[in-house]
């Protein structure tokens, strides 16, 4: 929760107060030494304290009453976005489940700058508690007219803290049934009236055509299901829809996974419905003016005497055959079932998001992005830059088709004679868009981090839902 405090208001507080450190002399220290007499530079020199960016430190000021102060380090130059993200992520970390006054924002000139702060510092509190988000009060030293963006800040704050929940909850207590129930109730909490969410049940799902979700989850009977997401926007506006994949548990199938190191954290292949879901709640309550669609596919893949096979073939709902080569490629499966339904559905575009591959080999800071439309993925890049949120675009080749060729369906989930990649997954989506401006996101490496990276710790992070917010209802 945030509140925005005039500069003055700074010597009343007793709450410990967050002061940037940039090389040299920084706008929050100058405050506090007209407002209450501490010399933050004086005070960080004594410390070696060199506001170096991956820097803090606790003082304790002997003073009545004593001060806390945490400072950050913002490292060398303007303090951009990124660095006012990342310093208060940091920070945040240390103050979970405490009241602070934040001075970052000061640093910059940037009118996003508050929001900035305040995302940063909910992000960085947030650890699974399996009670939902930290109580983390934080007032801003912030210019006047930040309020609005500030709200929006925490609204997606708290939905990327959602979805952290969610990817970090043991997959024996997030099973497909209670996944979809989560999803349900969060429509209903966070954009009441404004979403309407539905599950779909096994038989319907057969009824429609999810052969490949059916196949997925044909190992763990009357687990598979669907939940559709539905917004209406302005008359006469777009309809976006959305595809996100929601793997509760992945052991890889008949194929199962051979490294432990991978198994062990596959409760995280939901991380995408997930995300997906919570930037459609999300981009509805912010007013999105156009129509907003999702079809989110929830099963587990697990192996046993019903699991899918290699070399069985399912059929989609736009009666495409696919036969599956590898049974650990199940994340594309439920994806063209999605896929070809959206397309059929009459969106103007569509956006799919899974945990595929390793985002196109990008690293965790990155997703990957596919596309047939050039201005449809520049555009989604685009906003996970505004948003601190980013992904790269990615070339696709028509002759990589030929490695899926099958003999008995129209094609196979994945290459048997080449390494499997992200772009041979997209190259198996494209099809299912049907000729409909369509973009794919690859979060796999992204989603979880098996270790930390910069300023985010191990575990579940929620992109790209920052990236798709932005591009569903752009910040003024």
């Amino acid at each position: 929760m945030a509140s925005l405090i005039a500069s003055d208001e700074v010597a009343g507080t007793a709450d410990p107060i967050v002061v940037g450190v940039p090389a040299g002399p920084g706008a929050g220290a100058e405050l506090l030494r007209r407002a209450i007499g501490i010399d933050v530079v004086r005070l960080a020199e004594a410390a070696r304290f060199s506001g170096a960016a991956d820097e803090q430190l606790t003082l304790v000021v002997d003073q009545t009453p004593p001060r806390v102060l945490r400072l950050v380090g913002l490292g060398e130059g303007p303090a951009s976005a990124h660095v006012l993200r990342s310093a208060a992520m940091r920070a945040g970390a240390a103050m979970r489940d405490a009241g602070a006054v934040s001075l970052l924002a000061l640093e910059s000139d940037d009118p996003a700058a508050p929001a900035v702060v305040v995302e940063g510092h909910l992000l960085g509190a947030w650890r699974y508690s399996a009670v939902g988000e930290p109580d983390l009060a934080v007032a801003l030293a912030a210019t006047a007219g930040a309020g609005e963006r500030v709200a929006r800040a925490e609204r997606v704050a708290r939905a990327v803290n959602w979805v952290r929940e969610l990817v970090a909850t043991p997959p024996n207590e997030l099973t497909p049934a209670v996944f979809a129930e989560r999803i349900l109730r969060f429509a209903d909490e966070e954009a009441p009236g404004l979403v309407t969410a539905t599950r779909w049940d096994a038989a319907l799902l057969a009824e429609r055509g999810f052969g490949g979700t059916l196949g997925v989850g044909s190992s763990s009977p009357g687990s598979a299901c669907v939940v559709e997401l539905r917004s209406v926007g302005a008359a006469g506006a777009p309809t976006t829809a959305l595809a996100g994949k929601g793997i509760t548990f992945d052991a890889g199938g008949t194929n199962l996974k051979q490294d432990r190191s991978e198994i062990a954290w596959m409760k995280s292949d939901m991380a995408a419905a997930a995300s997906v879901a919570a930037a459609v709640v999300t981009a509805a309550a912010l007013g999105a003016e156009r129509s907003l669609h999702a079809v989110l596919p929830i099963t587990e893949n697990m192996p046993g005497s019903r699991a899918q096979r290699p070399g069985d073939v399912v059929r989609h709902p736009d009666g495409r055959r696919t036969e599956v080569s590898d049974t650990d490629s199940e994340g594309r499966l439920v994806l063209a079932d999605a896929i070809a339904w959206l397309a059929a559905s009459g969106a103007d575009e569509i956006v799919d998001v899974g945990t595929l591959t390793d985002s196109g080999g990008l690293g965790t800071a990155f997703w990957g992005c596919w596309t047939n439309a050039p201005a449809l993925g520049d555009a989604l890049v685009a906003a996970g830059e505004r948003a601190g949120d980013p992904g790269w675009r990615l070339p696709l080749h028509d002759s990589y088709a030929t490695l899926l060729a099958s003999p008995v369906a129209d094609s196979v989930n994945a290459p048997l004679e080449a390494p499997d990649t992200g772009v041979m997954a997209a190259t198996f989506l494209l099809p299912f868009a049907a000729g409909r401006a369509w973009a794919h996101i690859d979060n796999g490496s992204g989603a979880w981090l098996e270790r930390p990276s910069a300023a985010w710790p191990e575990g579940p992070t929620g992109t790209p839902l920052r990236a798709l917010v932005e591009y569903l209802v752009p910040a003024s």
